[in-house]
């Protein structure tokens, strides 16, 4: 299987770039100076592509033109889950308060409220749509709101992971002495960077195969 092509956009973990070097032919954009010369030699060759968004969810890939065009899209799902949940309390923790809020209710969400709730908190969200299943009320988070509500006193305390103009943090935060401040980090262990690899490289066997994909999207 190692004839089939697959385009790495930008260096992602070591473990990864690895596995996909054992099972396939892989090409790593970002060395190569000229891109559209590569583009021009390779585009028939390529099968695949393995991304990063930066964030969780598929926000930055079109998946209607992709799902016009035959393109199979997957991600993978329910790895950092814990991770990033765990991370989220313990932010928590490092500030004292009874109301969390959290902006999307989905597997990471949810897993955060479960945890927060035993620490007896008060539980808001925001999410996309109403969460019928769950006792938790609605939130919502302006950043720029966020920023001016801690300088004014008008809210206790924060804790953030994700910004809304990474790699920029809004400076007013970084003075504060009640808000805890992490890189966008939470799903960086080694466990879960390499559940993510190991989804992916399962994903793109099962492509080349013509098996079930794993967890496809579209």
């Amino acid at each position: 299987m190692d004839s089939k092509g697959v385009l790495m956009t930008f260096p992602m973990n070591t473990y990864l770039e690895e596995k996909l070097k054992k099972h396939f032919k892989l090409f790593k954009l970002w060395t190569f100076e000229d891109k559209r010369k590569f583009f021009n030699d390779y585009n028939d060759f390529i099968r695949a592509v393995a991304c990063n968004s930066g964030r969780a969810g598929l926000d930055k890939i079109d998946l209607v033109k992709c799902k016009e065009k035959g393109i199979q899209v997957t991600n993978t799902p329910d790895v950092l889950t814990d991770d990033v949940a765990d991370a989220a309390i313990g932010l928590t923790l490092a500030i004292s308060g009874r109301s969390v809020g959290i902006i999307g209710l989905g597997r990471i969400g949810m897993a955060v409220a479960k945890r927060a709730e035993a620490f007896g908190c008060f539980i808001s969200y925001r999410s996309r749509a109403e969460k019928p299943n769950t006792k938790y009320k609605g939130a919502l988070v302006d950043e720029s709101e966020l920023v001016s509500a801690l300088l004014e006193d008008r809210l206790a305390a924060a804790v953030l992971d994700v910004f809304e103009h990474e790699p920029q943090v809004p400076e007013e935060l970084f003075g504060l002495e009640n808000v805890v401040l992490l890189p966008h980090a939470a799903s960086g262990t080694e466990e879960t960077r390499k559940a993510t690899a190991d989804i992916v490289i399962e994903n793109l066997e099962a492509c080349f195969l013509n098996k079930p994909l794993l967890t496809p999207v579209v």
